[in-house]
């Protein structure tokens, strides 16, 4: 499972790093903007984005929609500390196939990316 991180926090993006690689994952990008993903899946596949939903400058949600356009293959995960019925509905709308909300333990994340596998 070739994993992108897509998270404005550096020290977020760099813990699930280490948790993923540590759990013997395959975490093949990350990045802190929407513009570093795209050009990177230009050349290259994921079979997974880790995927924010607040960013300063960018909406996560249409990001998703975005990646579901570029290629309806790419599982998303969609990662968010807004618990909120708004959100996690568009966000399932638009193709998320799983939501996991801040803060969640490594032993979560894991049972989610191994729900995407099937």
């Amino acid at each position: 499972m070739r994993i992108a991180i897509l998270d404005d926090s550096h020290i977020l993006r760099t813990a699930l790093k280490n948790s993923l690689s540590m759990g013997g994952k395959e975490v093949v990008f990350d990045a802190g903007s929407s513009g570093e993903l795209y050009d990177y899946l230009k050349k290259n596949t994921v079979d997974v984005v880790l995927l924010d939903v607040f960013f300063p400058d960018e909406n996560g949600l249409d990001i998703l929609s975005t990646l579901k356009t570029i290629d309806k293959k790419i599982k998303v995960l969609v990662v968010t500390g807004m618990n909120q019925r708004a959100i996690t509905d568009e966000a399932r709308r638009l193709g998320a196939d799983g939501i996991l909300f801040k803060p969640f333990g490594t032993d979560e994340l894991f049972a989610e990316l191994d729900k995407l596998k099937k």
